[in-house]
């Protein structure tokens, strides 16, 4: 599939997706964050609520719970709706990043990871990279990791390249 088809039919499918779930339809950007941690979650939950995007947070423990104007926890996230999502934030917990980047969604993942072997932090002047990585689990080596991604994602030229470079690992 091309490239800006693709984009276009995210941001097509994020709008959907904002509606069904009550988020600011004013925000481009959505990101699912799967972290286990309720207390990093906690934590991290005050300094999502001023960024300019919106975030679903899977957790267990969650019921469709509203954190805020755009923060919202949930169960679970169906499969067929990973498409709608820019990003992912996962914790060590994940396994396979394999459906995210079938779906040309960004990952931003602990270097602890055992998976972070395939990712290499995106380097805008260079075209290089497929992913953000962040050193430790603690809410603000998180937060730098997204806040270099949404600095990324103001340039359209920029954030194409870096999708590009997601569906080829």
């Amino acid at each position: 599939m091309d490239l800006n088809m693709v984009l276009k039919e995210k941001k097509e499918k994020n709008i959907l997706l904002k509606k069904k779930l009550l988020l600011s339809s004013k925000n481009k950007a959505i990101w699912l964050i799967k972290i286990n941690s309720k207390t990093l979650i906690k934590e991290l939950r005050d300094a999502l609520l001023v960024l300019p995007c919106d975030f679903v947070i899977e957790v267990e423990w969650a019921n469709n719970e509203k954190l805020g104007d755009n923060v919202i926890a949930v169960s679970k996230v169906e499969n067929l709706m990973l498409i709608w999502f820019d990003f992912v934030v996962c914790d060590d917990n994940i396994d396979s990043l394999k459906s995210y980047f079938e779906l040309w969604i960004t990952p931003i993942i602990s270097t602890k990871n055992h998976l972070s072997s395939l990712l290499k932090e995106f380097n805008p002047v260079k075209n290089e990279g497929n992913s953000y990585l962040f050193d430790s689990l603690e809410k603000w080596n998180i937060f730098y990791a997204i806040i270099r991604y949404l600095e990324n994602y103001k340039f359209p030229f920029d954030n194409k390249n870096l999708v590009k470079n997601v569906v080829n690992i």
